[in-house]
């Protein structure tokens, strides 16, 4: 039978091939310096994981998960037992069983009532008492903000109503208008 031969290899390749030609007993399996510990059977050694790299950051260790109780519901047998082994869920199995605390208006807090502002120095009164308030630290900046933009639409709502009622008795425009303010000069 005629021996089949193959062309040449490409010169950019050749330091690929340190000797001519093709050896005999040459190995087709995996590379045998490539570390994989495994026993008899494939199946990995005592003491090697599948994973020597360890679990991805970002992934959270299972055995510090939460179960979700909406997609899979635990008997109060078998969520008394998690509780005794795993003490630390207690306060997020709770969460997700307890409704979420009200929300406290901080305007409440302060004892502001929005319905009862009736005029413009009802609402500069109020936005003193929250900047006050702010300034003590009985409310966050972030919530005193909040209940100025809530008074400022306010204000805006009772402007509109003063122009209004001016205009529906035909008397000349009172009302304050925030864009005609009066600048020192």
């Amino acid at each position: 039978m005629p021996q089949i031969v193959a062309d040449p290899p490409s010169p950019f390749c050749c330091h690929l091939f340190p000797g001519d030609g093709i050896q005999e007993y040459q190995r087709c399996s995996p590379d045998p310096f490539l570390f994989r510990p495994r026993d008899a059977r494939g199946r990995f050694a005592k003491g090697n994981s599948g994973n020597p790299r360890g679990r991805p950051r970002g992934i959270r260790n299972p055995r510090r998960r939460v179960p979700d109780l909406a997609a899979r519901p635990l008997s109060a047998r078998a969520l008394s037992d998690l509780l005794d082994r795993k003490p630390h869920l207690l306060r997020p199995l709770a969460a997700q069983l307890l409704p979420p605390p009200a929300a406290v208006d901080p305007a409440e807090c302060l004892g502001i009532d929005l319905a009862s502002l009736r005029t413009v120095e009802d609402c500069q009164q109020m936005l003193a008492t929250v900047l006050a308030a702010v300034a003590r630290g009985r409310i966050a900046p972030v919530e005193g903000a909040c209940i100025a933009k809530r008074i400022s639409a306010w204000l805006r709502t009772v402007s509109r109503l003063s122009r209004l009622a001016c205009r529906l008795r035909g008397s000349p425009q009172i009302a304050f208008r925030p864009d005609e303010r009066e600048r020192p000069d």
